[in-house]
């Protein structure tokens, strides 16, 4: 967890010109190619996981691990030999245990820049590990909220990214991402094996849950992570489709460039995130919820223009890209927040 620090423009890329960005427009690809992530057989974009996350099996998520290694540090890799050769000659019994340990080294990356924003109150990632051995994650902020330059493995489930579930329930998990992975577990009858966090987060349900404390030490400097981006966690038909357009034709992707541009400003969008916090240090009542996604969602309205900006004067088809890219996410995160709003919809 983190105290608010820092200057505001932190926060997020600067700038935004005047007005909501329009809609992303994101029709059939001229050329396609391979998408990514590719679903597990058997699964696909209706698995339990939300969309583009299949479950996976212990085997699976072993080999997965080697695919796709994590960051540790030196005292976390010693224990683990250590417990490895304590187990030697008694695998059979003890295959769950992998999960778990793989969980474990994913939570204490989780707990580590850039899997926390430069900015944050009391932000926190909460890792769970079902009977079946699925890995399952959540945040305390908004629906679906994923830090800028983090990476998910992609054997984890984003919880919050469940379409499968009202976007409405979803938001009330707004600063309870234990109770978030629980609610998941109850929604799709499953069994919650153990949860996964520092000690200060995983003391209030220890009477209740199995629990596993991440030490200090296991935490990295570094806790970049091979795996998904934000957008094809969130929106993987979204980023598959994006990823088939051929650098020469991204400006296609675009919605016409207006006759005047206007600059970014890094004031309102770091007042903007501040705004968005603020509502989750208030300690009585439920208004908080409503409050922080209403602000979240403005926020996410005022990067997705500067987004929008900074595609329109990109001087290069790698800045191009990486602008249209945050575009589309800002647009689908700001949807989703005011989604998680409608009673309709399950709030």
């Amino acid at each position: 967890m983190t105290q608010a620090a820092g200057a505001a423009s932190a926060a997020a890329p600067t700038g935004t010109p005047a007005g909501a960005a329009p809609a992303a427009p994101l029709g059939p690809a001229p050329t396609p190619s391979p998408a990514a992530p590719v679903a597990q057989p058997g699964a696909g974009a209706g698995g339990p996981g939300g969309p583009g996350v299949a479950p996976m099996s212990t085997n699976q998520q072993q080999n997965a691990a080697a695919a796709a290694p994590i960051p540790v540090t030196a005292a976390r890799a010693e224990r683990d030999a250590m417990a490895a050769a304590a187990r030697a000659g008694l695998v059979r019994k003890s295959a769950g245990d992998a999960d778990v340990q793989f969980a474990e080294r994913i939570a204490a990356a989780l707990h580590a820049p850039p899997s926390i924003p430069a900015m944050a109150w009391n932000f926190v990632w909460a890792v769970g590990v079902t009977t079946d051995g699925e890995i399952i994650a959540a945040n305390s902020y908004g629906v679906s909220f994923i830090p800028d330059g983090m990476c998910l493995p992609s054997q984890v489930i984003f919880v919050s990214a469940d379409e499968r579930i009202p976007a409405g329930q979803r938001g009330r998990w707004v600063r309870e991402p234990f109770v978030a992975l629980q609610a998941w577990c109850t929604f799709h009858e499953k069994t919650l094996k153990v949860i996964i966090g520092t000690e200060q987060e995983v003391q209030p349900f220890a009477g209740s849950l199995q629990t596993r404390v991440i030490p200090p030490e296991d935490i990295p400097t570094d806790g970049l992570m091979k795996g998904r981006t934000r957008l094809e966690v969130i929106a993987p038909e979204a980023a598959a489709k994006l990823a088939e357009w051929p650098d020469a034709q991204l400006h296609e992707a675009l919605p016409p460039q207006p006759v005047q541009l206007v600059p970014p400003d890094p004031a309102a969008i770091g007042k903007a995130w501040m705004e968005s916090i603020r509502p989750l240090m208030q300690t009585t009542g439920e208004t908080y919820r409503t409050a922080h996604l209403e602000k979240l969602a403005a926020y996410g309205r005022l990067q997705e223009s500067a987004a929008l900006y900074r595609a329109y004067t990109a001087p290069y088809a790698a800045d191009l890209r990486a602008a249209i890219t945050d575009w589309v996410w800002w647009q689908q995160f700001s949807t989703i927040q005011g989604d998680a709003q409608l009673v309709e919809l399950g709030a």
